[in-house]
């Protein structure tokens, strides 16, 4: 693990742990607490064994970090596994292996670092998953991997197992901590091709309840991509599906629409949107796109567009110097108003893959 500093300069280095005749096969995403400690997992197997360790860094700020891991195989999962932290209740949730389906969901305790629940009988937030939670009430949520909504309360108790669409294949989900309400896009799978839609439910109770269904335009109805939902503190939601990113009010009315590269770019580049970064205080969004990460027999284009929230005008398109050969793109970080550091990843598994990192004056 790296730490760069505002100018791009290493703070410092750790490495992640060893297990003695293990290889190591997933890491979690990292996560931050208030007072700037970080946790992650980590998981090794070998040729009988398995098992896992949860992290804590402490003294980030300084130049001397402290790692502390607690093994602990209950945690062990065979790919990247989301990590999510409810600060309010000092908890950790992630997603762990299990021996009848994909993945449960575990509770740890963010302070002793001890197992605080497990539920073995609900699947977890998947492989490409993640958990969302109310900080008003400490309830959790997450789509599991047979496509059903669950709620949990912090404590583990089971408040809602439900679909939200029918017929439909579904990505992962925003939610409205407040109103306890999700947006979500998905493919309507009730006619070929299938449509692109986003919609809206309210999760507030065990029946969820539609509030609202937004069709694509014929442009991007029959995408396969979309962006996770981004939302700001009023409930619009903002999304990319190449070659338009859109923002869609609480009401499911289309805000505006921006076009954010030529037709002939679409033919030439093959372009898809990975992600929206979002600058809430300055009303820009940050929506990096290019070619897909598989090798592509043409030339490869990757760039940043910023877009204004409200209006939808685009303020810069940002072109990415990252050479003529396809990327695997990360989401941007925002640090403050003044930085974004966006990354990226060369190579095709099992060769070596660099990973590097630019940084890039906010507009």
């Amino acid at each position: 693990m790296v730490c760069l500093t505002m100018n791009g300069t290493v703070r410092w280095k750790v490495d992640i742990e060893t297990v003695p005749d293990m290889d190591p096969i997933g890491v979690s995403n990292i996560v931050s607490d208030r007072e700037g400690n970080l946790f992650y997992t980590a998981s090794w197997s070998g040729d009988t064994i398995y098992t896992a360790k949860i992290c804590r860094i402490t003294n980030t700020q300084t130049s001397n970090p402290v790692q502390k891991c607690i093994e602990n195989y209950d945690l062990f999962f065979y790919v990247s596994a989301p990590l999510a932290i409810l600060q309010e209740y000092d908890l950790l949730i992630t997603a762990v292996s299990d021996n009848e389906i994909e993945s449960v969901p575990l509770v740890l305790n963010k302070t002793t670092l001890d197992l605080f629940w497990i539920n073995r009988h609900f699947f977890g937030a998947g492989l490409h998953g993640d958990y969302r939670w109310n900080s008003n009430t400490g309830d959790l949520f997450w789509i599991g991997g047979d496509d059903r909504l669950l709620k949990f309360t912090y404590k583990g108790e089971k408040l809602i197992n439900n679909f939200t669409q029918f017929d439909g294949f579904g990505e992962d989900f925003v939610i409205d901590r407040h109103e306890e309400v999700i947006v979500r896009s998905w493919q309507n799978g009730t006619s070929l091709p299938w449509k692109l839609m986003v919609s809206s439910n309210d999760v507030s109770t065990e029946k969820i309840k539609l509030r609202w269904d937004w069709h694509a335009p014929p442009i991007i109805a029959d995408n396969n991509d979309i962006t996770l939902p981004t939302m700001d503190n009023n409930g619009t939601v903002y999304l990319s599906s190449m070659p338009l990113a859109f923002a869609i009010d609480t009401n499911g009315k289309t805000v505006w629409t921006s076009e954010l590269a030529t037709a002939s770019e679409m033919k030439n580049f093959n372009l898809l949107s990975f992600c929206i970064a979002m600058n809430s205080k300055r009303r820009i969004l940050y929506i990096v796109s290019g070619s897909p990460s598989y090798p592509q027999k043409t030339d490869v284009l990757y760039f940043i567009t910023a877009v204004h929230m409200d209006t939808g005008k685009i303020i810069k398109r940002i072109d990415l110097n990252v050479g003529n050969e396809t990327i695997s793109a990360k989401c941007p970080i925002l640090i403050g108003d003044e930085i974004l550091y966006f990354s990226w990843q060369t190579g095709q598994y099992p060769h070596l893959v660099p990973f590097k990192v630019t940084r890039i004056l906010q507009l």
